[in-house]
């Protein structure tokens, strides 16, 4: 590599500010030479971070033309859910909101709506299939009334023709 001798002016504070920030074991020439390395270091990162494009899944909300076709259904839920997950701090992104659409696609499609409820009321950063069945059923309750349709009801004395003498005898 050919090297180049430059020779620089500095003004009394620039070269006080030199010393002090160099430390010791470094030469006020090759302390120079590394803050030039690193400028030109963070210029080429520069250079290579403006060709990435934008992603459009990357914001914390999503709209509805974002939403492929098949899920266009789903599409406002979606959307509301979106900057929930953003908000508990999971990515967003492309790569992301592709995997988040195979899996609504891979539920039963009468599924991917209660999917979608149970993520945005609970808060969830991704969509879980809905379990069937995870609940007891609550026992029916049922009233104890007395239903004369219910019982075989018992004849009054009146009916049968007697009298209470009759059945306490001679007491």
């Amino acid at each position: 590599m050919e090297k180049t001798k430059v020779c620089i002016w500095l003004d009394s504070d620039l070269h006080t500010y030199l010393n002090e920030a160099r430390g010791e074991e470094l030469t006020i020439p090759q302390y120079i030479r590394l803050i030039l390395k690193q400028k030109m270091k963070s210029a080429k990162k520069r250079k290579h971070g403006e060709a990435v494009p934008m992603d459009l899944y990357g914001f914390s909300t999503i709209t509805p033309d974002l939403v492929p076709d098949d899920l266009k259904d789903c599409a406002d839920l979606i959307e509301e859910w979106w900057p929930i997950r953003k908000k508990k701090g999971a990515v967003n992104s492309t790569r992301v909101a592709r995997r988040i659409f195979d899996t609504l696609r891979s539920f039963p499609s009468q599924d991917r709506k209660e999917a979608l409820e149970k993520a945005i009321s609970n808060g969830w950063k991704d969509i879980y299939p809905v379990k069937k069945g995870y609940k007891p059923e609550e026992p029916q309750f049922k009233p104890k009334y007395f239903k004369a349709s219910d019982q075989e009801i018992v004849p009054t004395l009146a009916e049968l023709g007697k009298t209470a003498k009759d059945y306490m005898g001679d007491q």
